[in-house]
């Protein structure tokens, strides 16, 4: 038995950190992943790259997935089609490659921003990615797939990545005027009637009898001077939705609930509104303009803006994934991640300049890896945070491996 020590550094340039650990699959890390063709360019990304990508996005899921119940040793073949075939592990690495093509493209727009690292980030990235590289041994290195290559690029990109999504987003908010992102919300009580079982997909057919019980309760709701108690009375629990004012589409909520609630004035019960199919409605209008809805709205146009921006960007290159290589980077040894204490004295953050993208303040968690189903072994992590670091709070995991 062998033990491989692994620690990571959170810095201002990672959006959140992992300990990464595992038994690495068995690539050529000089292999060529994907190529990229432009106008007037041709460039490759490894193997290698795109596995370590891959490896550490596959930790994250581990840790958060379990949170909602999820079981590591099965989620990934998991078919998330439908039947089709499409696996969870697939679906992941599709989002991979995705993510890493649009990390390339990005970085040959940022010029087109004036943007470029500056000389603090360029020392955070070095410093965290030298670091990383001596803090774990080589057999762990080796395990991972880390290079100081990768973990500097993948590093530089992110950051890079997030500069300029933050430049052309607020580029856009001169753009989006109060109409364009003007929210109202709205409680509301649905009434079935139309005796569907949403786990079974079964129906029942119900009586005149009733269907004239249904519609005297959203009769009594939509009387009532008080909405919320009434519903409440009813046994009844009514939920929210925020549409955009003057809208005459909407993707989640029937447009005949949508054109009652443009009807109302703030403080409005509606009548009862018939979903033919589906049951009564009531709908208390509880904000003209609600602010919060609004900014997100506001946010979510400008990340549509920035999105779209980076389509077109993208159809200027043509991108050619190996298939074949690809396939030998699989999701078959797990991460297990659990808290670790926090330091007693929390680690200064240094500050980014002005113009940088801000920074994330994530608390970081220890990761122990567990073998495939059939092993007849658990491996076991301890916690360990580093106190040799002024500035970044740092843990360790010790793995055992066979």
């Amino acid at each position: 038995m062998k033990k491989a020590v692994l620690k990571t550094t959170c810095v201002a340039a990672l959006a959140g950190t992992v300990l990464l650990t595992g038994c690495g699959n068995k690539i050529k890390d000089s292999a060529t992943l994907i190529t990229i063709k432009g106008e007037n360019t041709k460039e490759t990304i490894t193997l290698g790259y795109g596995n370590f990508v891959a490896r550490y996005q596959q930790s994250l899921y581990e840790q958060f997935y379990p949170m909602m119940g999820y079981d590591v040793s099965t989620m990934w073949s998991q078919d998330m089609m439908g039947g089709l075939g499409y696996s969870m592990e697939d679906q992941t690495k599709s989002g991979i490659i995705t993510d890493i093509e649009q990390m390339y493209v990005v970085k040959q727009h940022a010029a087109d921003y004036g943007i470029a690292l500056s000389d603090e980030q360029n020392k955070a990235i070095a410093d965290a990615t030298a670091k990383f590289m001596s803090d774990n041994s080589k057999d762990t290195l080796e395990e991972l797939g880390a290079t100081e290559e990768y973990v500097k690029r993948y590093l530089e990109e992110k950051t890079i990545y997030k500069l300029v999504e933050t430049a052309v987003e607020d580029a856009e908010d001169a753009n989006i005027t109060e109409d364009d992102c003007w929210m109202r919300t709205f409680s509301y009580v649905q009434i079935d009637t139309s005796g569907t079982d949403p786990t079974t997909g079964t129906v029942k057919e119900y009586t005149d009898e009733e269907l004239a019980a249904f519609k005297d309760q959203a009769d009594s709701i939509a009387a009532a001077s008080d909405f919320d108690a009434e519903v409440e009375a009813q046994e009844l629990t009514s939920s929210t939705y925020s549409y955009l004012k003057g809208e005459e589409s909407d993707e989640k909520m029937d447009m005949a609930i949508i054109s009652a609630a443009e009807e109302l004035e703030e403080g409005d019960t509606s009548d009862v509104i018939e979903v033919e199919g589906v049951g009564y409605y009531v709908i208390h209008l509880t904000s003209d303009h609600d602010e919060d809805a609004s900014a997100d709205k506001k946010s979510s146009l400008k990340t549509d803006a920035f999105n779209s921006l980076v389509d077109t960007w993208m159809s200027a290159y043509e991108f050619t994934v190996d298939d074949d290589q690809w396939a030998k980077v699989t999701f078959t040894d797990h991460f297990k991640s659990k808290p670790v204490e926090q330091p007693a004295e929390p680690a200064e953050e240094t500050e980014a300049p002005a113009d940088d993208a801000e920074a994330t303040d994530e608390s970081t968690e220890s990761t122990e890896v567990t073998e495939d189903e059939d092993s007849a072994e658990e491996t076991e992590t301890t916690e360990d945070t580093a106190a040799d670091s002024e500035e970044t709070p740092e843990e360790s995991t010790e793995e055992t491996a066979e």
